[in-house]
């Protein structure tokens, strides 16, 4: 555990209000409390290709929202998961002539490794599916066994008797053609927590015979395992429905409680209007544009777009970022340059006072990293413009 309370205390006195936090539940900001440690659960990747840079946009938005409530004294317990067990993999794995797990393993390690790139701590704890069965199942057997999920030929349905909605807030039965074939479930939203072995797939010996986990029930079993109960639940807005629905819906029925208390989820980044995504073929590797721009600018880059916001794919963005961040550099280098006057002038504590409190004021409105970011680079300018600074005005100004 991290706590920052001592390092960062100069740097958010005079904090007007509190942290305030869009949930996807309510529709509103709220203010965000924790009385112990944050515990935050983040969805992770099937890892079945290379990392794009829509996941970068999510794992960069939701490192900042983790540096940010470390930086304002939280402890932050946080959980991303790796799929590594699902059917795109098998998929792959056979076109490619290799077993699922290798294919799985190794985009696994170059997700790792791209996140490092670009600057993401990494997470207390990355759980797999593949290493989490056991929890898994114990769930499927506990919603057997309270009559809440039922056994068809080998795959274990979880029977929806109500919840969905819970995010969208729409009604899903609204959207399904009345005569649409329902196969072995018996409500149009029941849905699969555990499947019968497809072929050589991956597959583990349960009480309805070989098979493998559903995706909505992973996520469940392995935040429970690793986090007991969940603060802070992010993800992509695409993962809203199903998946995040599913998750919790899987919750209520297994404990009675919500997976999670406030539920966060990053816009997407395009490419000509479409989502970037594996599934519509459109994507661009993280590291292929790290073969031509730096990790930092790529960071910031997306780091400065409000974690809501959907954002167009543009690579003059990097131009742009470069020279922002060049900016910011000269700026701190300048000062300490002309950091030589005997006493400290009244106006550069003012100045930084002003800078802080709408720096904070701006990351506190639901991490408003686009009016926090120009607020530091507009600082940044007028440092350029400064004649002569005390030491303790240069220190001053660098804490900021």
């Amino acid at each position: 555990m991290r706590c920052r309370a001592r390092v960062y205390s100069e740097a958010i006195r005079g904090r007007a209000v509190a942290l305030r936090i869009h949930n996807t539940r309510t529709r509103r900001k709220a203010e965000f409390r924790a009385d112990g440690p944050v515990r935050m659960y983040v969805c992770g990747p099937t890892v079945y290709a290379p990392s794009h840079m829509g996941h970068a946009r999510s794992y960069v938005a939701f490192d900042v929202i983790r540096r940010y409530l470390e930086f304002l004294g939280h402890d932050v317990r946080c959980v991303v998961n790796l799929t590594d067990v699902e059917d795109p993999i098998t998929r792959h794995a056979k076109e490619l002539g290799i077993p699922p797990e290798a294919l799985a393993a190794k985009f696994a390690d170059e997700y790792l490794a791209d996140m490092r790139a670009l600057g993401v701590e990494d997470a207390d704890a990355y759980p797999r599916v593949s290493g989490h069965i056991p929890e898994i199942l114990a769930v499927a057997k506990d919603l057997v066994a309270a009559g809440k999920a039922y056994v068809v030929d080998g795959s274990v349905y979880l029977a929806v008797e109500g919840g969905f909605g819970f995010l969208t807030h729409t009604d899903p039965l609204a959207c399904i053609v009345e005569d649409g074939d329902l196969g072995p479930r018996k409500h149009p939203l029941d849905f699969a927590i555990w499947k019968p072995r497809k072929g050589d797939g991956p597959s583990w010996p349960s009480p309805w015979g070989p098979g493998y986990p559903g995706w909505h029930v992973e996520c469940y079993a392995m935040a429970r395992k690793h986090l007991g109960g969940v603060d802070l639940h992010g993800g992509g807005r695409d993962l809203i429905y199903p998946h995040h629905e599913s998750e919790n819906v899987i919750a209520r029925a297994h404990s009675g409680g919500d997976f999670a208390r406030v539920w966060m989820h990053n816009g997407w980044l395009t490419l000509e209007t479409e989502k970037m995504s594996k599934s519509l073929g459109n994507v661009v590797p993280i590291k292929d544009v790290l073969e031509t721009v730096p990790g930092e600018v790529v960071r910031l880059c997306l780091a400065k777009i409000q974690y809501r916001e959907n954002a167009e794919y543009d690579r003059d963005c990097f131009k742009i970022t470069a020279k922002e961040l060049e900016t910011i550099r000269g700026g701190v280098a300048h000062v300490n340059k002309v950091a030589t006057a005997k006493t400290a002038d009244p106006t550069i504590a003012k100045l930084v006072d002003r800078t802080r409190a709408r720096f904070l004021a701006a990351m506190d409105d639901d991490f408003d990293t686009t009016t926090a970011f120009y607020t530091l680079l507009q600082f940044a300018e007028g440092l350029a413009e400064v004649k002569r600074v005390s030491p303790k005005d240069g220190d001053r100004i660098l804490a900021a």
